[in-house]
């Protein structure tokens, strides 16, 4: 099946100052997918839309996320955190875990800069709806490009055609797992450098200051990695990456409601898995229950008449991001096409999360 391409644009890269192309390779370091049917998948939701929208129904902050060569079952050693103490006890606890993985393909070029657009809203939303909460913020990374020739291989100080790539980094072992946290986006359109984040993890925590200029950070994941990501998700809900020792140590939490927001211009026919082992990876992360999980998602609506990006006939259930959402009861679909930007997605996710959270009774 053909892909959708939302926006047409090259990739460019150098060596030694000289341009050069190259694909995405298949051989970069990943983590373990789990992709086992649960049964969670068996509820059903029924959807409503509005406008482009469907709607388909402590804190580790502590010690410091250097490097270490230590790991468990192939994921990099990320230490343990330690105890952050009382949270506020409302309904789940005021705990909520917050994944975003944000495709980083060619193709977000356009996206990216209505994405970048949102973070504010963003922010305001985290900052004035869930202000009392102990919250987990995790970028999950798409593109461990370290050392890829589509960056600069072996150039010299800088690369002309990404200037704002720094050369010569050395990278740490968990920058190239998919599915870990991000704290150093590299490529076209990345952050580029190391994001301070005072929890010392690879994801940010309650009490983080210059919250907008940190999740910018995180968030700003380039146009030089790859999409698929359902699987990244997967990859970032094991226990294996979570545990202690692993990349993402002490972020997944039995006691916290999920939040997944999950962005990409295209269909996802490439992830691991079908639309109902992933929906069944959200569930099998909170113990079975779906009610523990609110599901965002804002990729493109070509599946729909009536749809921003423009309908061109796809059958039903082509759709696998769609398809993904409808399976999850507690969900919201927005379109990528939205030149607004993305924030009213997030404000409309943000009432299902604070009911979920008040019904929400840990496993």
């Amino acid at each position: 099946m053909r892909r959708f391409v939302l926006a047409a644009a090259a990739v460019l890269a150098c060596n030694n100052g000289s341009g050069q192309g190259s694909g995405f390779s298949t051989s970069i370091t990943t983590a373990p997918v789990g992709t086992s049917t649960t049964g969670g998948g068996e509820t059903t939701a029924s959807t409503t839309t509005s406008g482009a929208t469907g709607t388909g129904e402590d804190s580790a902050a502590g010690s410091s996320a250097e490097s270490s060569s230590s790991s468990v079952g192939g994921i990099p050693d990320g230490g343990v955190p330690p105890d952050g103490g009382d949270k506020p006890p409302a309904g789940c606890k005021g705990k909520i875990d917050f994944v975003f993985t944000i495709s980083s393909a060619w193709t977000m070029e356009v996206a990216q800069g209505w994405l970048k657009s949102s973070f504010p809203g963003f922010i305001g939303t985290l900052e004035s709806e869930f202000a009392e909460f102990d919250y987990h913020i995790l970028s999950a990374n798409t593109s461990p490009l370290w050392g890829h020739p589509v960056l600069c291989a072996n150039c010299e100080d800088f690369c002309p055609e990404v200037p704002e790539y720094p050369c010569g980094v050395k990278p740490e072992p968990c920058d190239t797992v998919r599915g870990a946290g991000v704290t150093y986006p590299i490529g076209e359109h990345a952050s580029n450098k190391r994001c301070d984040l005072a929890s010392g993890r690879r994801y940010i925590t309650a009490g983080q200051p210059e919250l907008e200029d940190a999740f910018t950070c995180i968030a700003s994941v380039g146009v030089n990695g790859a999409d698929n990501v359902a699987e990244v998700t997967m990859n970032a809900l094991t226990e294996e990456i979570n545990e202690p020792g692993g990349c993402d140590a002490g972020f997944l939490r039995e006691d916290a409601l999920l939040v997944v927001v999950a962005i990409q211009d295209t269909w996802d026919e490439f992830s691991a898995g079908t639309p109902q082992d992933w929906a069944d990876a959200l569930v099998e992360a909170k113990g079975g229950d779906a009610d523990a999980v609110v599901l965002l998602v804002i990729t493109n609506d070509i599946d729909d008449p009536d749809g921003l990006c423009g309908y061109i006939g796809v059958p039903p259930g082509y759709h696998e991001l769609r398809t993904w959402t409808e399976l999850m009861p507690h969900s919201v679909f927005g379109s990528i096409c939205n030149e607004a930007g993305y924030a009213s997605y997030f404000a409309e996710a943000a009432a299902k999360i604070k009911t979920q959270c008040d019904v929400f009774v840990p496993q």
